[in-house]
């Protein structure tokens, strides 16, 4: 009998490990994704910047320093920066809330973190 029961509580432990794994692939697969774009988004801020960068040179190589601030390729830029900025806030919110979510789902801090006792 007690062999049975020791049977039970490692086939328990084994089942909430594998569904404790899987949560955790989950949240680090859509946590990755978001990663991934917010890259994508910071290499796009860079671009930007660059292109700004080298606009100012030309205009300044050519002597038309008064013309950075109305010049239509810098504003555009501008405006291209602060969007991607503002995507980069909504990735960062939208990590904050897969891992708040995945913290939730798993209970109290530590509750599921110690399946594999016995």
């Amino acid at each position: 009998m007690d062999r049975d029961n020791v049977w039970e509580k490692i086939k328990k432990n084994f089942k909430e490990g594998a569904a404790l794994s899987i949560e955790k692939i989950e949240e680090y697969s859509k946590i990755g994704k978001l990663k991934i774009e917010e890259f994508a988004a910071k290499k796009k801020v860079e671009r930007n910047c660059v292109d700004i960068g080298e606009r100012v040179f030309d205009l300044v190589e050519t002597g038309k320093t008064s013309d950075v601030i109305n010049d239509i390729l810098i504003k555009k830029a501008i405006e291209n920066i602060r969007a991607l900025n503002e995507e980069l806030a909504g990735i960062d919110r939208k990590i904050k809330s897969v891992s708040d979510e995945a913290k939730k789902s798993r209970g109290k801090p530590g509750d599921g973190d110690s399946a594999v006792g016995i």
